[in-house]
């Protein structure tokens, strides 16, 4: 059965609480609470305060609120492995923002 996240037809405007962990572009393992900007079917748009590299293997542990649930499985927390896939820097910011393509079946 599909759900939000394994449809492939288009992103989502979702702001979702995600925390992504994985390792920096000095290979420090980090921890980092944030939000997704948008979803689709095969990956996520997320702001990050991190420098992060291209190509890095991620662990995303994604909050789905209640009246979303039943779009995901009515899973509460979605669980997944990515890979960065583009890096976006923000004219006057301190966040980029981070396209991550998902690498695994997703679990609760």
């Amino acid at each position: 059965m599909p759900t939000a996240l394994t449809e492939r037809k288009k992103r989502r405007s979702l702001r979702l609480p995600v925390a992504v962990s994985g390792e920096d572009a000095r290979g420090r393992a980090f921890v980092e609470h944030t939000q997704c900007l948008n979803v689709s079917g095969g990956g996520l748009l997320f702001e990050s305060g991190e420098k992060l590299l291209v190509g890095t293997r991620l662990r995303l542990r994604i909050e789905i609120p209640e009246p979303l649930r039943r779009h995901f499985g009515d899973r509460a927390v979605w669980q997944t492995g990515a890979i960065i896939t583009r890096l976006e820097a923000m004219e006057g910011q301190t966040v980029i923002r981070v396209g991550a393509r998902f690498t695994e079946r997703a679990r609760g």
